[in-house]
This record gives structure tokens, C-alpha cells and sequence, in this order.
């Protein structure tokens, strides 16, 4: 009677062989119809790029010149900064952004929490020297989230108008870290209020070269705020908040209060700001996304050649460098876009809307498929460098065969990645110049480990809060101010 050999190593790997074959054309198909939605998008921003007329760039609800946003009558505008654990920074940004703004009607409201006593020492050496500054204590020990410390700061700016008097016609919040422009209140001051929803773009600071994690965040950013959203906006007329630059008149303050049963942010979202545009885009809010390159046809003001201003109304912050620090950031947005608000918000409005709920949410399939496939090239290495060292060793049939369907399709998807990285340099280029442009390409592939690794903490958070009914944790950012010396602004 014959002896079971058993499994060898060679069934192994002749099985191994056989799943990655699998796998790779159910990645293959997967990639292809992701790329095509990319380049759907691809298309449609060229095409009215290359059709409009007058400066592509320039938002046509803004003058030509901005000396024309001076003769606007100033409304007050509140602006509202929620500080959790923010003692190192929030200090700096505070009396930057005090020194910086070319505006007269504006109140700071920054919201912090009674068991941080750090945050509030630091904020209480700003709001002594600027009397347009304010603190705001919550009534609940932190951390909770930045919707409830957002909630209680409106409560305070609520009091605050029937004290004084007055009435904020603008509520804008930025977070402790970011870096305001001089002109951003005179822009929110002639949109807002025929515009309920008014976003800047968010322009990352450039970090060292070798910092690749944290200037991934560069080539990410000038591709969604400098075209993405630009085509969603044309498409649909909706704009997702960013969390930072984003202004909001009283009426979409009333309208998300009536959302929301009564609190104006959502505090069980991660990515409040996510669901706020969809929300307001639902009962008819007028929403905007601002591309305002700065031109003055007079005498500029002394801000205007200061050095670290950009030429375009923006937002700039530093974002994490460390991968932990960027895989528990983007588990949050990712936790917040895609499953939160899936749940939430499910599959709504027009053709064009849920197309963009679609792509908001294509990650769930998109980054399994790019870690797949980043395992079947490492795994098609080591055949072939074990093949080079003994060329005697087993040979399995190739992935794809050259004739086939597949290999077809796996060369259009190569030339799609092609065009990403085409797009990532022209948008990169763009705002930050040649050489980040051309940095964006090794940088592609950082961008999207990093992603990667935040899908699935994502996912292990929500599988851990559905096993224990808990919510899922907010994960704080370590935030970081950038060493600035802003002059004092020309009376």
C-alpha cells in the first residue's frame, strides 16, 4: 500500500500561483472601471479648461481685481476655532491670524475644554492682547469631537450677538493649526450671504524633500481642490466642506440646525464637514468652491509682497510626516466618507450626485486592489529573482498570457496609470512649481501605502464599534504651526 506524500512545497506554490492569477484579473477589472471614472473626470476638466473663456482659474462670483472687495460694506463675520490639546500652537496661529486679517468686523471664537487647562492658559494670553478674540470653555470634559465643541462655540457666538447687539451675517472655523490668508474675510464678505456654503482651497505647506509622507498630502490636495471638486461642483453644484476655510451663512446655520434636530453639527460624524455640504446641497443651499488668484489693478496693500503669501486665497497647514500619524488621519476621513456617511446618508439625489457619493466611496473596492496588486508584482519579482539564481527551479505558467483579453486590459490600465501620473505632476506643478511636480510621481506610491494602511484601520474600527456598540474614537492629530513672522498690518 502506497505512502500519502502529502502536500509539497511545489502544490503550494502551484496553488499560491493559482489565486494570484485569480486575484489579478478581479483586480485587473477593478482598476480599469476605477480608472475610467478618474479619467471621466480627467475629461471633463480639460474640456472646460480649454473652452472657458477669461482666467480658468478665477472663481466669476469675485471681481477681476480685488481692489473692488474693499468698497464691499463689512459685515461681521465670526470665525470659530475648536482647540483640543492644542496648547503647543494655538497661541501663534492665534495672533497670526489676529495680525494678518485685511478686515475690520470680525470676532475669534475659540472653543476649549475645562479639564485643559494648557489650551486655555494659551488662549488666555491672546484674548488679553486682542480684544476681538474670545474663549470659549464647553461644559463637557474633553476629548468629544470637533462638531460638539463647534456646537458650543455657535452657542457662545449666539450670546455674544444679544450682549453686543450685533448680528454675524458669516460664521467661517479654521482649525488651530492653519495659516490664514489676509484677504479671506473681504472673500467670504462678497459671497456670503447669496452663497450659504463658501470653501478656500486647502494648500498643504512643503515639507523637506525627504518628508515624502507628509508632502504626499501637496500632490493630493492640488489634484482634489485644484480639479476634482472644481468638476464636482460644475456637475452637481455641491461642495464638501474641508473642516478648515469654509464659511457658512446664517441661513445654512438654520438650515443644518433643523437637520439635525437642533444641534448645527452632527456630533456623532468623524467628518462632520463631509456630510455638511451634502446635507445643505439636499434642501438647496447655494455652495461654492473658491479659486481666486489674487490681482490688484491699484496700489496693493503691504500685505501683498510679504513673503510666505500666496498668490491665490487659500487655506496652508502642515499635515502629518509620520505614516502613523497619516494612516490614523486618513482612518478618520475614510471611517467618516465612506462608512459613516454611507450609513447615514446612503444613496441619494440626482444621477450626477450619487456618481459622486460613488466615487467618494470606491475605496472600499479601489485600495484592497491596489494593495493586491502591489502583491502580485512583489510576488512576480521573487519568482524571477529566484529564476535568475537557480533557472533550473519549478516554472509556473505566466499570470496573463501576452494574447489574451487580460493582458489587453492590464496594458490600458498601464496607460491610465500613466495618465495619473501626468495628472498629478500637472496639478502639483502648478501651485508649488517644477520641482514638486516632479516629486509627485515617487510620491504617488507613497500616497498610496498610506491610504492603504487607512483602509483598513478603518475598517478594523468599524468592525470593532459594530462587535461593541461604542462609537469609534476620534483620533486627535498632532498639529504643528509653522514658524511665521507676519507684520503688522498697515492701518
Amino acid at each position: 500500500m502506497g505512502q500519502d506524500p502529502g502536500v509539497t512545497l511545489v502544490d503550494f506554490l502551484a496553488f499560491f500561483w493559482l489565486v494570484i492569477s485569480v486575484m489579478l484579473r478581479i483586480g485587473v477589472v477593478i482598476i480599469l472601471i476605477s480608472s475610467i471614472d478618474d479619467f471621466f473626470i480627467d475629461l471633463h476638466y480639460w474640456y472646460w479648461r480649454l473652452t472657458h473663456h477669461g482666467d480658468w482659474r478665477r472663481s466669476d462670483a469675485l471681481p477681476p481685481h480685488a481692489d473692488a472687495l474693499y468698497r464691499d460694506r463689512q459685515q461681521h463675520i465670526a470665525i470659530m476655532i475648536p482647540a483640543w490639546h492644542e496648547a503647543p500652537v494655538i497661541a501663534r496661529m492665534a495672533d497670526y491670524l489676529a495680525r494678518s486679517f485685511d478686515y475690520d468686523n470680525y470676532h475669534v471664537f475659540i472653543g476649549t475644554y475645562p479639564n485643559d487647562p494648557e489650551t486655555q492658559a494659551e488662549v488666555d494670553k491672546v484674548v488679553e492682547r486682542y480684544p476681538h478674540l474670545h474663549k470659549v470653555v464647553t461644559n463637557r470634559a474633553g476629548p468629544t469631537t470637533k462638531a460638539d465643541c463647534l456646537n458650543h462655540i455657535i452657542a457662545a457666538i449666539t450670546a455674544f450677538e444679544a450682549r453686543h447687539g450685533l448680528h454675524f451675517g458669516c460664521l467661517a472655523y479654521h482649525d488651530a493649526e492653519d495659516v490664514v490668508h489676509p484677504l479671506e474675510l473681504r472673500v467670504f464678505n462678497h459671497l456670503v450671504p447669496h452663497h450659504d456654503l463658501v470653501q478656500l482651497p486647502v494648500m498643504p505647506l512643503v515639507r523637506p524633500w525627504w518628508q515624502m509622507v507628509g508632502n504626499h498630502y501637496v500632490d493630493e490636495f492640488a489634484e482634489w481642490h485644484g480639479k476634482d471638486l472644481l468638476v464636482r461642483q460644475r456637475l452637481t453644484g455641491q461642495v464638501p466642506s474641508a473642516g478648515v476655510g469654509t464659511a457658512f451663512s446664517r441661513k445654512a446655520i438654520a438650515l443644518l440646525e433643523e437637520i439635525n434636530e437642533g444641534q448645527v453639527f452632527d456630533t456623532s460624524a468623524l467628518t462632520e464637514d463631509y456630510e455638511i455640504g451634502v446635507r445643505l446641497h439636499e434642501v438647496g443651499a447655494r455652495q461654492m468652491l473658491v479659486h481666486y488668484p489674487v490681482r490688484f489693478e491699484g496700489q496693493p496693500p503691504a500685505w501683498f509682497r510679504r513673503a510666505g503669501v500666496q498668490d491665490t486665497v487659500c487655506v496652508q497647514e502642515y499635515f502629518p510626516h509620520a505614516v502613523s500619524g497619516a494612516v490614523r488621519q486618513k482612518a478618520r476621513w475614510v471611517v467618516g466618507i465612506v462608512f459613516q456617511s454611507w450609513h447615514k446618508l446612503g444613496w441619494r439625489g440626482d444621477l450626477a450626485m450619487r456618481y459622486m457619493l460613488m466615487r467618494d466611496r470606491k475605496s472600499v473596492l479601489a485600495f484592497p486592489s491596489l494593495l493586491l496588486g502591489y502583491l502580485i508584482v512583489l510576488s512576480v519579482l521573487v519568482r524571477e529573482g529566484h529564476l535568475l539564481i537557480d533557472p533550473d527551479w519549478w516554472r509556473f505558467p505566466d499570470l496573463i498570457p501576452a494574447d489574451s483579453t487580460f493582458w489587453t486590459l492590464a496594458f490600458i490600465n498601464f496607460l491610465f496609470m500613466l495618465n495619473r501620473l501626468a495628472q498629478r505632476f500637472v496639478c502639483t506643478q502648478r501651485h508649488y512649481g517644477f520641482w514638486q511636480g516632479v516629486q509627485s510621481v515617487p510620491r504617488m506610491v507613497v500616497g498610496n501605502f498610506i491610504n492603504i494602511g487607512a483602509f483598513f484601520r478603518a475598517f478594523l474600527l468599524m468592525r470593532a464599534s459594530g462587535r461593541s456598540g461604542r462609537p469609534v474614537r476620534w483620533d486627535k492629530t498632532h498639529h504643528v504651526f509653522p514658524d511665521l513672522h507676519a507684520g503688522e498690518r498697515e492701518p
